[in-house]
Parts: C-alpha cells; structure tokens; sequence
C-alpha cells in the first residue's frame, strides 16, 4: 500500500500519516488502532513493539493477528468468568499457556508436514526475484 491509500483507510491527511509513520507526535492509540485496521496488522502487537522498542514484535504477529487474538480470548473469559477472573493466579495462568503452547506447536508440526506448507514454500521458491538470491 502507498502512504497515501494508507491514509485515506485511515481518515487522515497525508501528512498527517507520514509524521505518524514517522513516530512524530505523542503516542496515539487512535492513530494505532486506524492504521492496524487500514492495513490489517496487529494493533496490540504495534503498541508493544513501540512500548519495549522492538519492531520485529509487531512484524511477527502482523499475518496472525497473534496478540490480537490473545486480547479477544481475555475478553471473552472475562465475559464467561467476570470479576472472578482476578481470582485465578498467575501461575494457572502460566499452566493455561503452557498447554496452548504445546498444543499449538503440534499444530506448526502438522503443518510443516503437510501439502500445504509444501506448496506455500514452492511458490516462495517460484516467486522469488533472482537478483535478490544473488545478493544473499
């Protein structure tokens, strides 16, 4: 996307996004939020990516929507357990994680077996520009 169809999604003026791309400005949630939505990234994981100034957070989970979906699955206990999610400890929280963690290493394990993954690398290969494999 160009700077300029980013900032139209966004509803904001050209200049407006380019001192936003820029990290001109105060910290604004607003202007996260309408630039995950306008690009389809990961809000959550460009607030932390600014907060612990590591940039590669929010490029791992842009695709995923990773933290975002970490975000949803809170709200949605939160509205199964109420306030009686204050009650759990860290620790359970931790177990619970954990779990999730195997679980969704078995996932990328199947994955990386199947057709699927096979046929995605395949054509990484196809598309690849030869001038930039030389460079590597």
């Amino acid at each position: 996307m160009t700077s300029i169809e980013i900032a139209l999604k966004m509803g904001v003026g050209l200049r407006t996004y380019q001192d936003f791309e820029k990290g001109k400005g105060d910290f604004d949630l607003w202007k996260i939020r309408r630039f995950a939505k306008a690009t389809r990234s990961d809000a959550i994981g460009i607030v932390l990516a600014v907060m612990y100034g590591n940039p590669k957070i929010a490029i791992v989970v842009m695709r995923s929507k990773f933290l975002m979906t970490g975000w949803l699955s809170f709200v949605e206990l939160w509205r199964t357990l109420g306030d009686r999610i204050r009650l759990i400890p860290s620790t359970q929280v931790l177990l619970g994680m954990r779990k999730t963690g195997e679980h969704l290493q078995q996932f990328l394990d199947r994955r990386a077996a199947s057709m699927e993954a096979w046929l995605e690398t395949s054509l990484d290969e196809l598309y690849e520009d030869p001038e930039e494999a030389e460079d590597e």
